[in-house]
């Protein structure tokens, strides 16, 4: 294991890997990588050579580095007036790295490290690795593409693979004259190498880390226009799906400006391009000036794309821009700040779609989306702070999730909420200003913000970003002398208080809270200790809301009175959407901790009946499916859909299948939920309604509009057998738009015959899927009660496969393995128990230990409230 010493462009005295991280040691460092790749897309390989400026720190005979996956053909040393050639090189493959070893001392001073290896182009989304997509002509073809965050690029080349570990990069790609390449920045020079061959060198990069560098080579064709400050923005594609490129296009060169005035530091690079990659791991990811994607983030059909992918290709470009200064311009010394990256292109992605469409009401969706997510998560004992400590690439990719996206968010959402807008912007561009094209820590953007505000932020958010978890506050309320006292505790919120063995958790937090009472909201006062009292003057309302529009990360326990008092202003759309949609989503969280009974939160969610809001309704039910899942076995399951189906149904009805005149983005969202989840719930005139739609479809490709297509395909298939079955595939056949695609791939999840589903998770592992859609089809399968089991079992028999393609980590394994949470007894919990400890899987350790407290909860749960549920719906 590296030894650890100081690191370059550290704001700190202390470096921040743990002692026990896997490093490099600190014997030289690069300052200018010079790189050749040629990559081969017959035999999907390539070679590579490169020529690294760097600076020998002190006396040493061996020179360290990264390296994956590569064969090492030679490498040279010039420093000191002398040239040095590697007596050996050493491959580590459990700690990524080559040791160059030269067989005498070289002295401290600058010098230049040549190196030639060769690679493979593998299949497996990261590193450099081949993308297949079939062309307009119905032939197979190839693209290379890159994805090296968090530690990959060194399956590319030989590096310094470390966040700190900055440089500026030269790079000359050398591929078949019939491509097209894309890189960091603008290419400079081309050249004719060979026969039937094309160079191109691009320019020199700023400054950056090894992870934000890309490349993309293969047919490839772009739209293109200069933003207001001159920037070339572009949009690259496959041929034949330029035309989807106009909504990307226009909305990246709108949020440019706005990012630019917003930070107050304009996009330092020539060219900000966006890439669609037919098979991409993530969503996408921002290589400095050159942002890749998965087609469904970026892709946008005139004709055929639903109002949610509008949305979700605005949500990705303006969090993937975000990060051009949070991330790129000034980036996490060591990966335990990853959230400096994520949660902050989270928050301000979503500030920016905000601004660019403000009647998409994001918002309310944040808190939907991102602080309910979170919520969720970190209300397990299993979980971790937003600042963590990690020592190994597996540890690494265990970090993006939900806490580090979602809770990070959350909580600069509040801390904005307490600065003002104003104050918190000036920090911001505070710290960006003092950091640029070097590294940072946590401390440094708190301090940043506590010189613009006056406030102790280091204190308040210490207590949010070091700790793991959360406070629930309960709330007591009283009258004296015309006021309202409002007396609140707070304690740690988590999930296996249910199973009632265990102590009150230790920790305070600093909660930045308020209230609001018939719509009047107090001052912002900051919760010390575990006490606090605050008075407010009597309204004529009675009813309080603790936490206004959700803008704390913390849920809120009310007295049996003070909940029933919510009851009206939820009927009556007094609350606002935000508060209605937190209201329900705290209540259903303390039903599962124990904390409330469940049939309180049953009683209110039918105060919901006039709801209009489609976040709400998408929250309500997400909460609603999640009891479904654990009493789908159960004898009260019927009496619980006939429950969820009459609470649908009527919202069903008022949106109908037909969109009204002067109706926006978020009736179309609406509509399908509501329509969905009726459907889902076994409304027959609701699901005979989708299958003739579907039949009409059939017939009629022009018949569906594409907001209904998901809708309508999910119902079909749900209500369908086997002619249903093949019609889905033969549409999945026929069409090249990917959205389309996951559309059917979903409804072939949504099947009630085993048989059908069993096809389709055979399927799934075939040519027939993406690999980058694979796990979302098994996840699909899983979430259907009928497949639950169906898809456990496929996973294990075909755990050899999933391992090699996911292994190496990320979202999709940790979605893979996080589909036994849905289990509900001891026996199943064993079972995942077994398989686990004899097929490790290192990159997914935490997720797997978060499903398994899961499957215990939901085994406690059942136990205590199926007599509470017979009751309730026997009454």
């Amino acid at each position: 294991m590296a030894g650890r010493g100081s690191r370059p462009n550290c704001s700190m005295e202390e470096p921040m890997p743990s002692s026990e991280a896997v490093v490099l040691p600190e014997t030289a460092l690069p300052s200018k990588y010079r790189i050749t790749l040629q990559p081969n897309l017959d035999d999907f390989t390539f070679k590579g050579e490169q020529s690294v400026d760097l600076k020998v720190l002190e006396e040493t005979s061996t020179i360290v580095l990264n390296a994956m996956e590569l064969e090492i053909a030679s490498a040279t040393l010039h420093a000191n007036g002398t040239t040095l050639t590697t007596k050996s090189v050493s491959m580590d493959s459990e700690s990524q790295t080559a040791t160059l070893d030269f067989g005498e001392t070289i002295q401290p001073g600058d010098g230049r490290l040549e190196m030639s290896f060769t690679g493979i182009l593998n299949d497996k989304l990261l590193g450099f690795y081949r993308s297949e997509y079939t062309s307009q002509e119905g032939e197979t073809r190839y693209l290379a593409t890159t994805q090296f965050e968090p530690t990959d690029a060194r399956r590319a080349f030989p590096c310094w693979d470390e966040p700190a570990k900055k440089a500026t990069f030269q790079v000359t790609l050398v591929f078949s004259d019939e491509f097209e390449a894309v890189s960091n920045t603008p290419a400079v020079e081309e050249a004719v190498p060979g026969p039937g061959l094309k160079s191109v060198r691009f320019a020199e990069t700023p400054v950056m880390s090894t992870y934000l560098l890309a490349f993309v080579v293969g047919n490839l064709v772009s739209v293109e226009e200069r933003a207001a400050n001159g920037t070339k923005v572009g949009v690259w594609t496959t041929p034949g799906k330029e035309n989807q490129a106009a909504f990307a296009l226009d909305t990246s060169v709108k949020l440019l400006g706005y990012f630019n005035d917003y930070f107050g530091i304009p996009y330092p690079l020539a060219k900000l391009d966006h890439i669609a990659i037919p098979d991409f791991a993530a969503g996408a990811m921002e290589n400095w000036g050159a942002v890749t994607y998965r087609e469904t983030a970026l892709l946008v059909d005139p004709e055929n794309s639903s109002a949610g992918t509008r949305q979700r290709v605005a949500e990705v470009i303006a969090h993937e821009m975000a990060h051009m200064w949070f991330g790129d311009l000034v980036t996490m010394e060591w990966w335990d700040d990853l959230w400096l990256n994520e949660s902050f292109a989270s928050w301000m992605g979503n500030k920016a779609v905000d601004w660019l469409f403000p009647e998409w009401e994001m918002w309310t969706q944040f808190v939907n989306m991102d602080t309910n997510r979170a919520l969720s998560l970190d209300g397990l004992k299993n979980s971790h702070p937003i600042e963590q400590e990690v020592k190994n690439p597996d540890e690494v990719s265990q970090l993006f999730d939900a806490i580090s996206y979602s809770k990070g968010a959350s909580v600069i959402r509040m801390l904005e909420n307490f600065l003002g807008p104003e104050t918190f912007r000036k920090g911001l561009n505070r710290y960006l200003s003092g950091h640029m094209y070097a590294n940072a820590r946590t401390q440094d953007l708190w301090s940043a913000l506590e010189t613009e505000s006056g406030q102790p932020v280091t204190a308040i958010m210490d207590s949010w970003v070091k700790q793991m978890g959360y406070p629930v506050l309960q709330v007591e309320t009283g009258q004296s002398d015309g006021q309202t006292q409002i007396s609140v505790t707070q304690e740690r919120f988590v999930y296996d208080r249910l199973l009632g063995d265990s102590e009150p958790d230790p920790e305070v937090w600093r909660v930045p809270f308020s209230v609001s009472q018939g719509g009047e909201e107090s001052a912002v006062t900051v919760m010390d200790g575990r006490h606090a009292q605050v008075d407010i003057p009597a309204g004529n309302n009675s009813w309080i809301k603790v936490n206004p529009d959700q803008n704390g990360f913390y849920r809120v326990n009310y007295t049996a009175d003070d909940w029933q008092k919510l009851v009206a202003p939820i009927s009556s759309l007094e609350l606002s959407a935000t508060d209605r949609l937190g209201v329900q989503n705290d209540a259903y969280a303390l039903s599962r901790a124990g904390l409330l009974p469940v049939t309180q939160f049953l009683s209110l969610a039918q105060a919901y009946q006039n709801e209009d809001d489609a976040s709400v309704w998408g929250d309500l039910a997400s909460n609603l499916r999640d009891i479904e899942q654990l009493v789908a076995s159960e004898p009260v399951h019927p009496s619980y859909q006939k429950f969820a189906r009459d609470l649908f149904a009527p919202a069903a009805r008022r949106a109908g299948w037909e969109a009204k005149p002067g109706e926006g983005h978020l009736d179309a969202l609406l509509r399908s939920t509501v329509l969905s989840q009726a459907g889902s719930y076994d409304d027959t005139e609701i699901t005979a309604q989708a299958t003739a739609l579907f039949q009409q479809y059939l017939q009629d490709r022009e018949s569906l509009r594409p907001d209904l297509r998901g809708v309508v395909f999910a119902l079909a298939a749900q209500a369908g057998g086997n002619e249903v079955y093949d019609s889905i595939w033969g549409l999945q056949g026929e069409t090249d738009l990917a959205e389309e695609k996951i559309r059917l791939l979903m409804a072939l999840t949504r099947f009630q015959d085993p048989a059908l589903l069993t096809k389709t998770l055979e399927d799934s592992l075939s040519s027939k899927v993406r690999s980058q859609d694979s796990i979302t089809v098994v996840t699909g399968v899983a979430g259907n009660p009928k497949g639950r089991d169906l898809a456990w079992e496929f996973v294990k028999s075909n755990w050899g496969e999933f391992d090699r393609r996911y292994g190496g980590g990320g979202f999709g394994l940790m979605r893979l393995v996080s589909i036994c949470s849905y289990f509900n007894s001891q026996e199943k919990a064993d079972e995942v128990d077994r398989f686990f400890s004899e097929h490790p899987a290192p990159a997914a350790e935490r997720t797997i230990r978060q499903a398994m407290e899961r499957v215990r909860l939901n085994i406690k749960w059942l136990e205590q409230n199926r007599s509470e549920l017979t009751n309730f719906f026997s009454g």
